[in-house]
């Protein structure tokens, strides 16, 4: 009996835990559906604003911690890849402080009496979304009044001026924190850059009347300390080339004598200028603020000196938009000598094949059936000074061979100078260079592309009963051979730049223009008049101007939005226009131009001829079928978003074309493409492949959706953003 209820006992302890166990474990189901249930995340579908008239919606929305969510696709791509990006919910403990971050920024921008509210709504049939709603009442911003300045006392009346004229703040401005900073920082780098390598400056200190004189007053005060000059210049040479350079040529090229004023603005001028001659693989300049003695400061320059002689394969990328409106890729291979007969003179002598076309190219894998391509031998001398004045100077020799299939052959030769002007801080410009090209050139039109132009006018000026066959029959008893058209130009040209954005690589803010202008053959036709010989070529001058604007639109849906606009005009003063050559010329088309189209593929040649021309009518449009135009108009609209740190998507607009004058522009006759494009974005810079499709051909009747795609579609590949 003993051992029965002994046993009995033990079966009830194993079960009694079998019990336990099973309701911890019901316990835990429920807790997880009661916590689960609890931590049902409602999606923050929306984010509005009320009321705000200064500052965009987006702009607001960018700074609050609150983020609306992103749209379905960019969730289901993030469900699964690192792209995109995945859902946000909403909390209302953000709100407060939300409410915070707009109040002060309204404040920070001159609204002292700003009032910010918030509401939410929340939709619980089925979508477990919400919706929050900021309703602002800005109220009237606050000017300034005045600003006072002191510690400028032992400064001279001359650097007063000259500060004075820096300072951006009247009773006409809005108040902003920012306005403050500019002008402080303003003032501060002028003094850093001219002597008083030590000032400094107290946080400025900012008075609010919102009661009688709805009015701000700042006062700056700046501690100048004393004013410095250069006592002596030091340099310390390594590595494999240290005594190939002498001390003094690297004196020479940084430009900061002894009983000079202390600048940084120098000192970082002269850094550029070092590892712009390719002799050093690290210079690093310091003024050693330790070592001031009696108003003096002694300067540094550490130098690492790389090997004078390099014989390198190249990989060429060139994405000159004011020359050319494609991008070129291909191979080189060159010597070069970075310290040519001293002066850290560099001479270059290389060759290179390169592609205008990338896409055509990989399709044809040779230059003999590429679409555009072009072999090129030049030799090259840069050097940093002229005349003794930091003026970056190249000269160059070239040759160069250019063939696009079925339509022209061309070789180019001449020199090249060209001068890039150091500019000073403080003023407008960003960019200043000049030029002077001797070039002649030589073009040989194939006489397939010569009766491809005449076969589409007479197609088009045919009655649909006339067959193709009857049209180049009467086109090849017309025309039969190669058309020639060659000359010399000499041009002088300037290029001025002016880049206000707030990134180099991917801007999304800021402005930039850009203006060349050149005069071609002025020097020779004068000469012609001087020395009374026969001038034959024309005379001219070129104007192009490029804008380019970062504006804050639909930035809650795209990081960034930009626009161009490009215009420029070809005018004869001199001689028929008609002679003036292809490559002086305005085209369109290509990967930084109207991407729906091929390099130049823009305008379309057109011609005037009677019903039945003579021969010498027929010649006469044979040597003026150079392709081109003289007014350009173009411009582009994109978005740019990034899918991850290193990866970004694009879709754009272009629109555009050429014409033979300013008299024939035509909106009906714009170009438009419409696409969309990919980016890697290099520590170097970005990489594009982007897809255009002809939403608008002037020249073709077909409609859109009636034409096959790959007569629509043209695949650009480019480094570096359009524009």
């Amino acid at each position: 009996m003993l051992e029965q209820k002994l046993l009995l006992k033990i079966n009830f302890m194993k079960y009694h835990k079998f019990i336990a166990y099973i309701l911890l474990l019901i316990i835990s189901i429920l807790q997880n559906q009661i916590f689960s249930q609890s931590e049902n995340k409602i999606e923050l579908s929306s984010i509005s604003f009320e009321g705000n008239d200064f500052f965009s919606s987006s702009e607001l929305e960018e700074i609050i911690t609150s983020k609306e969510s992103p749209n379905w696709i960019s969730q289901f791509f993030s469900s699964f890849s690192s792209f995109g990006k995945s859902a946000t919910f909403f909390d209302s403990l953000n709100i407060q402080n939300d409410i915070n971050i707009l109040k002060s920024l309204y404040f920070a921008n001159g609204f002292f009496n700003t009032k910010i509210n918030a509401e939410f709504n929340i939709d619980k049939n089925g979508t477990e979304k919400a919706d929050l709603i900021f309703l602002i009442t800005e109220n009237k911003p606050t000017n300034f009044n005045k600003l006072q300045i002191s510690g400028l006392e032992k400064i001279s009346p001359d650097f007063l001026q000259k500060i004075n004229s820096l300072i951006t703040i009247d009773s006409t401005i809005q108040y902003s924190d920012s306005k403050v900073e500019q002008n402080r920082d303003a003032i501060l780098n002028y003094l850093q850059d001219n002597g008083y390598m030590l000032a400094q400056a107290d946080q400025p200190i900012v008075e609010i009347d919102t009661i009688y004189t709805n009015s701000v007053n700042v006062k700056m005060n700046f501690d100048v300390g004393n004013r410095y000059k250069i006592n002596n210049v030091t340099v310390e040479k390594s590595g494999p080339g240290k005594n190939l350079v002498s001390e003094e040529l690297i004196k020479e090229i940084v430009n900061i004598n002894p009983e000079n004023y202390f600048s940084y603005h120098n000192l970082k001028s002269a850094q550029v200028r070092l590892y712009r001659t390719n002799l050093f693989s690290s210079a690093l300049i310091t003024g050693n603020t330790v070592d001031t003695n009696k108003n003096y400061v002694p300067i540094r320059i550490v130098t690492s000196v790389g090997l004078l002689n390099e014989l390198a394969p190249e990989l060429i990328v060139i994405n000159d938009r004011t020359e050319s409106t494609n991008f070129k890729f291909g191979l080189g291979l060159s010597w070069i000598n970075k310290n040519f007969f001293g002066d850290a003179r560099k001479l270059t002598i290389g060759s290179s094949i390169s592609a205008e076309n990338i896409t055509e190219f990989l399709k044809a894998g040779n230059l003999a059936d590429n679409i555009y391509g072009l072999a090129d031998l030049r030799a090259t001398i840069e050097q940093p000074f002229l005349f003794g004045k930091p003026i970056n100077t190249t000269l160059e020799a070239f040759y160069t061979l250019e063939k696009k299939r079925d339509e022209w052959n061309a070789s180019i030769y001449g020199t090249k100078l060209n001068l890039s002007f150091e500019l000073p801080p403080y003023i407008y410009l960003t960019g200043l260079s000049s030029h002077f090209t001797l070039q002649r050139t030589e073009y040989v039109f194939k006489e397939k592309y010569i009766q491809d132009i005449l076969f589409d006018y007479y197609r088009k000026r045919s009655a649909p009963s006339i067959s193709d066959e009857q049209i180049k029959n009467k086109v090849d008893s017309l025309y039969t051979g190669n058309g020639e058209s060659y000359g010399t130009n000499a041009i002088l040209g300037v290029n001025l730049v002016a880049n206000k954005t707030d990134d180099l690589l991917f801007p999304t803010k800021g402005y930039s223009l850009s203006m060349l202008l050149e005069d071609g053959n002025s020097l020779p036709y004068l000469a012609s008049k001087i020395g009374s010989y026969n001038f034959n070529q024309s005379a001219y001058y070129k104007f192009v101007l490029t804008s380019t604007f970062y504006l804050p639109i639909l930035t809650n849906y795209f990081d960034a939005f930009g626009t161009k606009l490009r215009i420029g005009n070809i005018q004869s003063y001199y001689g028929n226009k008609k002679n003036i050559l292809f490559n002086q010329r305005l085209t369109a088309g290509g990967s930084n131009s109207i991407r729906a189209w091929g390099a130049s593929d823009l305008p379309v040649t057109q011609i005037d001829l009677p019903d039945n021309p003579t021969q010498n009518e027929i010649q006469n449009i044979v040597r003026n079928i150079t392709p081109g135009g003289f007014f350009l108009f173009e411009g582009s609209f994109e978005f740019r978003e990034h899918l991850s740190e290193r990866i970004g998507s694009a879709i754009f607009l272009d629109y555009g074309n050429v014409w033979q004058n300013v008299s024939d522009f035509r909106f009906d006759y714009f170009a438009v493409a419409a696409g969309f494009g990919f980016r890697y974005y290099s520590d170097f810079a970005p990489f594009r492949l982007d897809f255009g499709f002809k939403i608008y051909d002037p020249n073709v009747k077909t409609q859109f959706y009636k034409r096959r795609l790959f007569n629509i579609l043209e695949i650009q590949i480019g480094i570096g953003e359009a524009f």
